[in-house]
C-alpha cells in the first residue's frame, strides 16, 4: 500500500500553485479527494496556516443551507451551528482563533491577520460590496479549489448578485440569527434563480484554465486549482457583458432567456417618455446639448440603499438615482466622516468594462493600464466623491454590448446622449447634498467616462472644473486620420457632430475659464497625440484669450491607454489648486 500523503506533500503543491506567506486564501475542499492523507482535515489546515503564516488570513465557506429553506421559525446560531461545506471547512471553523461572519445564508470563517475584517462585516444581502465576499478581490486574495470543481466556486455567485443577473430575482430569507447567544430575527435579502435555470460553471472553469488564469497541480489523488478572485470575477463579468447566460447550464438556456429584459420594448418605452432635451446658457454648448440629444429629468428621485462607515475615516452610501431616461442610474457617494464643512465635490465616471464598485475599493491600487479606488482615494484626500456605473453595465436593464449605440439614432437618440444624462442627474444629486459646496464640483473619467466628463462639461456650467484621463479628448478628425478609430464603441461617434462643427476644439468656448486637465498617453490608439496637441494649441489660445492661462493643464506620459498613479497625483494637484485653493 503506497505511503499515506503528509502535510510536507501538500505544502510543496500549494507553493507550486503560487501560494506564499502572507496570501489570503478562501479554501472549497474535498478531503477524500486526497485519499489517504496523514492527519487528515487538522493536517490541512495547520499546513495552509502554516504556509500563510501570520501576515496571512486562512477563508473557509461554512454554509449551511436549510436557512434557505428552514422557514422563518429556523435558527442559524453563529458560534455553534456546523458548517456542511465539508471536514476541512468544520474543522476551520472550529480552529482556535476563527472568526465567523454573521450573515446567516452565506458565513464565512476567517484564521489570521484579516479574520476580524472579514467576520466583522454587516452586508444584508450576500456579495454585496461590503460583504466579506467582495473584500476578497479588494484583497486580491486567491480561490483554491481543492479537490473539487468549478461548480462549487461560490464567488462566482457574487458576479451574478453584481450583474442582478436577469434570471435571478429577489427574495427573502428570514430565520432567528443567534450571536454571542443573543438571538434576533434577521431578514436577508437574496438573489434566487427563477424556477427550470440552472448554473453550469464547469464550462466557465475550462475557459478560465484555456486562458491561463488558473493553475493546476496534483497532490495525491486530488487536483488543486487556484486563481486570484480579481482575475476570476473581471474576466467573468467581462463574459457576462457579451452574453447574460454565460453562467447558465446549456439546457436551461432557453429557459433562463425567458427572464431577459424585452430591450426592443424597454427601448420604445424610453425614447417616449416625455423628458425635454437638456438646454445649455452657453450657445457653443446648447448646439451640442441638441446635437447628443441629452434627456433631462425635471428632477432626480433617490433610493436609499444603504449606509454604513469604514475603518479609513469615510462614510459611503449606496443608491440608486431615477427620474431620468434610464429606470436607475446606480451610484456610491464617499465623504470623509470628519469633514470641516460643505466639501468640494467629485464625479467619478469609470471606463468600459467597469462599475462604481472599481472605482470605490478600499485600496489604491493598479491593475494593468487602470486603477482601481482611485474615487475612494479622492475621499479620503478631502472630497465627497460620487461613482456611477454607467449607461450598458451591469446591472443596468440595457443592453451590455452597446448594441443601442446603433438603434437610438432610428429614434433622434444618442447613447452618448444617454451617457451625459446619467452624469447631470448626478450633477443634480450633488447640488442638493448638504456635504457638498455646489460651487465647487468637478467631473473626472477615465476612458469612456472621461470623454462623459468632457461633453457634461461642455454643456452644464454649473461644473466648476473637469479632469480627464485618456478619455478620447483632443480631436475627433484627428483621430479619423491618425488614429485607430475602431478603438471606440459607436457610442463615441454622434451623427453629425463634425458636421455641425462641434469638434472638440470648437468646444473650447463652452468650458473655458473653467479648470480643465487634460491626461494623456504618447501611444494611445483612441486619442492621437497630434490631436491631442491640436487641443492643447487650440486651449491656450483660448484661456489666455480670457485671462485665465493657468486654468487649462495638459499632462502627457509615455505609454499606452492607461490610468495611471502619476496621471491621478497630477489630477489631484490640479483639483486641490483650483477646488480647495491650496498651492501645489
Amino acid at each position: 500500500m503506497d505511503a499515506p500523503l503528509t502535510g510536507r506533500d501538500l505544502d510543496a503543491g500549494l507553493r507550486q500553485l503560487g501560494i506564499v506567506p502572507g496570501e489570503v486564501v478562501l479554501v472549497h475542499s474535498s478531503l477524500k479527494s486526497f485519499g489517504r492523507l496523514e492527519g487528515g482535515a487538522r493536517t490541512v489546515v495547520q499546513t495552509l496556516l502554516d504556509l500563510l503564516g501570520e501576515s496571512g488570513t486562512l477563508v473557509v465557506p461554512t454554509f449551511h443551507h436549510t436557512f434557505f429553506w428552514g422557514g422563518p421559525q429556523q435558527v442559524w446560531d453563529r458560534e455553534q451551528t456546523p458548517s456542511y461545506m465539508g471536514l476541512i471547512s468544520e474543522t476551520a471553523r472550529t480552529w482556535p482563533g476563527a472568526r465567523r461572519s454573521r450573515h446567516a445564508p452565506h458565513p464565512l470563517a476567517a484564521i489570521g491577520a484579516h479574520a476580524a475584517d472579514l467576520a466583522g462585516r454587516h452586508n444584508t444581502s450576500d456579495y454585496a460590496f461590503d460583504s466579506p465576499f467582495y473584500r476578497l478581490l479588494e484583497l486580491d486574495a486567491w480561490v483554491l479549489l481543492m479537490g473539487v470543481d468549478f461548480n462549487v466556486c461560490t464567488l462566482l455567485h457574487m458576479v451574478e448578485e453584481l450583474a442582478e443577473i436577469p434570471y435571478r430575482h429577489w427574495a427573502e430569507l428570514s430565520g432567528i440569527v443567534v450571536v454571542a447567544g443573543q438571538p434576533s430575527f434577521r431578514t436577508f435579502p437574496f438573489l434566487r434563480r427563477y424556477p427550470g435555470v440552472e448554473n453550469d460553471f464547469l464550462r466557465c472553469g475550462r475557459e478560465l484554465e484555456r486562458q491561463g488564469l488558473v493553475q493546476v497541480v496534483r497532490v495525491g489523488q486530488s487536483t488543486l486549482r487556484a486563481l486570484r478572485v480579481r482575475r476570476l470575477c473581471d474576466y467573468v463579468l467581462g463574459r457576462v457583458r457579451q452574453d447574460p447566460l454565460f453562467l447558465v447550464s446549456a439546457e436551461t438556456r432557453r429557459e433562463a432567456s425567458r427572464y431577459l429584459p424585452r430591450w426592443g420594448e424597454l427601448q420604445e418605452v424610453q425614447v417616449r417618455r416625455p423628458l425635454p432635451v437638456h438646454h445649455s446658457s452657453h450657445p457653443v454648448g446648447e448646439k451640442l446639448a441638441q446635437k447628443l440629444h441629452i434627456p433631462r429629468a425635471p428632477q432626480v428621485g433617490v433610493e436609499p440603499r444603504r449606509r454604513w462607515e469604514t475603518r479609513d475615516g469615510l462614510v459611503l452610501e449606496e443608491m440608486r438615482f431615477q427620474g431620468g431616461i434610464h429606470p436607475f442610474v446606480p451610484a456610491l457617494l464617499a465623504y470623509p466622516r470628519n469633514r470641516p464643512g460643505p466639501l468640494p465635490a467629485v464625479l467619478c465616471l469609470h471606463g468600459t468594462g467597469e462599475n462604481w464598485q472599481w472605482l470605490m475599493e478600499e485600496p489604491l491600487s493598479a491593475d494593468g493600464v487602470r486603477l482601481r479606488g482611485w474615487a475612494r482615494e479622492l475621499a479620503r484626500r478631502g472630497y465627497a466623491t460620487l461613482a456611477l456605473t454607467q449607461y450598458a453595465h451591469p446591472p443596468r436593464p440595457e443592453p451590455w454590448d452597446w448594441s443601442w449605440s446603433h438603434s437610438l439614432p432610428l429614434f433622434g437618440h444618442t447613447s452618448m446622449g444617454r451617457l451625459v444624462s446619467d452624469a447631470l442627474l448626478a450633477v443634480d444629486f450633488l447640488c442638493t447634498r448638504p456635504e457638498v459646496d455646489a460651487s465647487r464640483l468637478a467631473l473626472t473619467g477615465f476612458s469612456l467616462g472621461g470623454i462623459v466628463s468632457f461633453y457634461s462639461m461642455a454643456v452644464d456650467p454649473r461644473i466648476a472644473a473637469g479632469a480627464t484621463f485618456c478619455g478620447g479628448v483632443g480631436s475627433v478628425r484627428h483621430l479619423l486620420r491618425e488614429g485607430s478609430p475602431t478603438f471606440h464603441s459607436a457610442y463615441f461617434y454622434p451623427h453629425g457632430l463634425l458636421a455641425e462643427g462641434l469638434d472638440h476644439p470648437q468646444l473650447l468656448p463652452a468650458l473655458a475659464p473653467r479648470p480643465l486637465l487634460l491626461c494623456a498617453a504618447t501611444e494611445d490608439p483612441g486619442m492621437p497625440l497630434a490631436g491631442v496637441q491640436a487641443f492643447a494649441e487650440a486651449a491656450r489660445a483660448e484661456y489666455a484669450a480670457q485671462g485665465r492661462t493657468d486654468a487649462f493643464g495638459l499632462f502627457v506620459e509615455e505609454g499606452d491607454h492607461a490610468l495611471t498613479l502619476a496621471g491621478l497625483e497630477h489630477t489631484v494637484a490640479f483639483l486641490d489648486r483650483h477646488l480647495k485653493g491650496q498651492a501645489v
